[in-house]
């Protein structure tokens, strides 16, 4: 079973000159590549989720802070180490703001697909400054209660 999904058409555009590199890599020339192409052949699709693999394996890890924001009325931050993640909510209702936070541990082999998901649901990076802003917002208001 893939971790990640194939990265799309578009996708692959964008990192075009990476996955050149990583064709090269695999010793695979340009007129090959484009043989292959044409032929339909099986190696493609293997190259395809390799590259796949590897792009994902290396985007996810540089990720340590995601921030998603579902709708308008909630916030999510998430801190993630090697082998644990720190989330903290934040939602408004009735003009109240309602604060909770948890963790969750995976084997470090996982950090990556954890981030991936949430990555697919719509969150986005966002610096350790970020999350510590929010932290700082959660502490102050339980302060205040």
């Amino acid at each position: 079973m893939q971790r990640y999904r194939r990265l799309t058409i578009e996708e692959l555009e964008a990192v075009r000159p990476e996955f050149v590199k990583f064709l090269a890599s695999e010793g695979i020339a340009a007129d090959d590549w484009e043989r292959k192409l044409r032929e339909g052949s099986t190696d493609v699709e293997a190259c395809l989720d390799e590259f796949s693999e590897k792009f994902w394996d290396g985007a996810t890890a540089a990720i340590a802070c995601l921030e998603h924001r579902p709708d308008s009325d909630s916030l999510w931050v998430f801190h993630f180490g090697e082998s644990a993640a720190h989330v903290i909510q934040c939602t408004k209702q009735n003009g109240r703001v309602q604060w909770s936070q948890g963790g969750k541990n995976y084997a470090e082999e996982a950090r990556g697909r954890e981030v991936f998901l949430l990555l697919e649901q719509g969150a986005q990076p966002c610096s350790e400054d970020r999350f510590k802003e929010v932290h700082d917002q959660m502490t102050a208001a339980a302060n205040q209660a």
